[in-house]
């Protein structure tokens, strides 16, 4: 693939091509156009990174011709444009390679975000690709890791480079393990079948692997490993060159994200319409019967069940399309103080009967800070409500508010729960992760979505819990630069 991507456009109605050309041009895209796929076969090259087809063409339905399509250009995504909502034939352009489709008319925004991310995803694969071809180059320039292991997997000595990734300086750990040392536990195993694998074959490359830095976060690192042999041809050692692709693993799990939320929110757009409407049926339904059962118990009984049924498939509903949804700030001036208070009260019915406590400590000298009131007390209500779900009576939950040196707020909340396993800390921002044996496993994935909006960060601060159970801190900026997330 080449450095500037293109987009080939297929499209016997040359109205619509004239049309659908101007709009993909106004992002500054190269367009290739045709009217038959015979002449499409012709266009097709390396630089073709999306193929705009119409379903209906003379030569035949776009799903005959896809396969064809996907051997000359396996690089390209192909988006397939249909005149009207044919489920069994969508879903026979995606089995026979597509990866979207649009609906004429053709809205322009529509296709424009599309084209946009489809080609950002390919951008950041060439860039990837293109880092892996730096790291064939980067023993000549030094500014990649290089790492000397003795056979049995001790440090022999890294270069500057290294000790400014890491943190640590060499005379520290030099003669130390390498793996007890800069391996997360949980890739010890696979990291030394590596290195025995290496050893054995004389070489290997394109692992990927976290080493753990000096302030404890990982970065990322891809590695190209060769055996260093002494005077005799006996091994004497393995050298490692590493190349930090954190940057584009976490732009590649961005897009990967946003294509989700895409998929998501176009399938919840359609479902939440007839979804809407069938329960307002459905309720409309149960008030008639609740007046017909009269008093009869059992009755009552199963109808209750099915209200609480509706009801909970209305939250469901609810809380997917506001994880689907973008996020769009409206910042107002605040006190974080008055939005948790203001969630606490609101839970209060999820605590009757119960043995709770909110623990407060406000070590702030501004109390206020731009951020958006309602979002937050969607975050704060969400930490809550999980707090509360983990917790044995007496439940503590302690909330601590500070003001950071470059003036943002940071607020820890923890309680006096069971806590969280390794594995749980890892994934709990994960989407439709759950602990819980209900639930759709969002609720963390929306805080997070939010306070990512807001500039800030969260995460799980295991150390700093004050009574030994789950312990969450975030950062909210004062001020954002961008509109939403």
């Amino acid at each position: 693939m080449q450095d500037q991507l293109s987009i080939l456009l297929v499209e016997d109605d040359e109205d619509t091509r004239v049309t659908l050309t101007d709009v993909l041009e106004i992002d500054g895209n190269d367009v290739l156009v045709a009217s038959t796929i015979s002449e499409a076969f012709r266009l097709i090259d390396e630089a073709v990174a999306i193929i705009i087809l119409d379903r209906k063409l003379p030569d035949g339905p776009a799903e005959r011709h896809i396969p064809t399509l996907r051997d000359l250009a396996p690089q390209a995504d192909i988006v397939v444009v249909t005149g009207y909502a044919d489920m069994d034939s969508t879903i026979s352009a995606f089995r026979s390679g597509a990866s979207d489709f649009l609906i004429k008319p053709i809205n322009p925004e529509a296709l424009r975000h599309t084209v946009c991310r489809i080609l950002q995803s390919k951008r950041v694969e060439l860039e990837l690709r293109q880092e892996q071809q730096f790291a064939d180059r980067v023993l000549s320039t030094a500014e990649a890791i290089v790492l000397v292991l003795d056979p049995e997997g001790k440090i022999v000595r890294f270069n500057p480079y290294f000790e400014r990734l890491s943190g640590r300086k060499l005379d520290e750990v030099r003669g130390k393990e390498w793996f007890a040392t800069f391996v997360p536990p949980q890739d010890h195993d696979l990291i030394q079948h590596v290195f025995s694998t290496t050893t054995t074959s004389g070489s290997s490359s394109g692992v990927i692997n976290a080493i753990i830095t000096s302030d404890g976060t990982e970065r990322q690192i891809r590695w190209c490993n060769t055996t260093l042999e002494d005077s005799a041809g006996n091994l004497d050692g393995v050298l490692a060159v590493g190349v930090d692709v954190t940057d584009i693993i976490d732009a590649q799990e961005k897009i990967a994200q946003s294509e989700r939320l895409a998929a998501i929110g176009q399938t919840m757009a359609s479902l939440a319409h007839e979804s809407r409407n069938a329960l307002q049926r459905i309720q409309s339904g149960l008030e008639l019967l609740e007046l017909d059962i009269g008093d009869d118990p059992e009755a009552t009984k199963d109808l209750q069940t099915v209200q609480r049924a509706a009801t909970d498939l209305n939250s469901l509903l609810e809380e997917i399309r506001s994880f689907a949804a973008p996020i769009h700030l409206h910042r107002v001036q605040a006190d974080c103080k008055d939005i948790y208070r203001r969630a606490w009260r609101n839970l209060e019915s999820s605590r009757v009967g119960r043995t709770c406590e909110l623990i407060e400590i406000d070590d702030r000298e501004h109390h206020k800070t731009s951020l958006d009131a309602q979002r937050m007390e969607q975050v704060f209500r969400n930490l809550f409500e999980n707090a509360l779900a983990a917790t044995n009576d007496p439940a503590q939950i302690h909330i601590t508010l500070s003001q950071a040196d470059n003036g943002d707020t940071v607020v820890s909340v923890s309680d006096n729960g069971p806590g969280l396993t390794r594995d749980q800390a890892h994934r709990i921002f994960e989407p439709f992760y759950t602990t819980k044996t209900r639930g759709t496993g969002l609720g963390m994935a929306i805080v997070k979505r939010i306070i990512d909006a807001h500039g800030g960060d969260i995460i799980v601060a295991h150390r700093n819990s004050p009574i030994g159970g789950a312990s969450f801190q975030m950062t909210i900026t004062p001020e954002n630069t961008s509109n939403g997330f």
